[in-house]
């Protein structure tokens, strides 16, 4: 992808980012149930109508994977080679409730993983890019931007990022069974801020036994990896994947670089199993 590219995916963040915080900022968010039984509002529809737009005029011959757009059938989407994944307002239940703890998530996959990623906070302008093997860097609105360096972690306790509007009695379990052996700190936190929590080194891990979709998960998960941790499924313990016939995720665990060690992975994978 080309600089100038780049510069316009930066750019059609921030208006989508607008018009995300204009509804927030109104009285009347239009919001709705789906049939999926998550909610969707004006705002949901604004950014996903400026991000759909401005990356088919920039990548007319690239799929876009939208949450709020219809979704192809898994007989057109297995063929695809690479494809746009957008959730044009992750974290609706908090921008219901007013918490500012919601983004906009866009990812490039190519194959079955994540190549580049973006997650975009609206009320404070500013976002996270990655490419695969090439870092993580911080931009905001006017598409300034500056790498990240991967912080050093030298806590004794383990912080698990948890969800503030979905967490589940199992991820309660789950923890649990890990405070038997460490000492461990809860973050709740809305949307894909948990992942930045884990790559800006104020989360060591994410505990996810509840059900999310690709487009919350592909961009976060490829920062996660790119300084040094995994994402697992629960199931199986290999790297979570994309463009699966279900978009639904299964349970997984995100870890840092601190935790992506042979021996706490096994650790996770009796406590998860027993």
């Amino acid at each position: 992808m080309e600089k100038s590219e780049l510069e316009q995916i930066f750019k059609i963040l921030a208006d989508a980012g607008k018009a995300i915080v204009e509804v927030y900022n109104s009285k009347d968010f239009a919001a709705q149930t789906k049939a999926d039984h998550t909610p969707v509002t004006r705002a949901d529809k604004a950014s996903s109508k400026i991000i759909n737009e401005g990356l088919k005029a920039l990548f007319p011959d690239i799929p876009v994977l939208d949450e709020e757009t219809s979704i192809p059938a898994y007989e057109v989407r297995k063929n695809w080679e690479k494809y746009f994944l957008v959730d044009p307002l992750d974290g609706t239940k908090e921008f219901i409730k007013r918490n500012g703890e919601f983004c906009t998530n866009l990812a490039l996959i190519k194959g079955t993983l994540p190549e580049m990623g973006w997650i975009y906070q609206p009320l404070i302008k500013t976002g996270w890019y990655c490419k695969r093997g090439e870092g993580i860097w911080e931009f905001n609105e006017k598409g300034e931007i500056h790498q990240l360096k991967q912080p050093v972690i030298e806590r004794d306790v383990i912080c698990i990022a948890t969800s503030r509007s979905f967490f589940k009695p199992r991820e309660a379990e789950l923890i649990e069974k890990i405070q038997r052996n460490f000492n461990v700190e809860i973050v709740h936190c809305g949307s894909s801020r948990k992942q930045v929590q884990m790559v800006k080194g104020n989360a060591d891990m994410y505990l996810k036994a509840g059900p999310c979709s690709e487009w919350d998960t592909a961009p976060g998960q490829l920062m996660v990896e790119e300084f040094g941790g995994a994402v697992l499924r629960h199931d199986s313990f290999e790297t979570l994947q994309y463009n699966r016939e279900d978009l639904i995720n299964p349970h997984f665990v995100m870890l840092n670089a601190r935790l992506n060690t042979p021996e706490f992975i096994r650790y996770m994978q009796a406590i998860i199993l027993e």
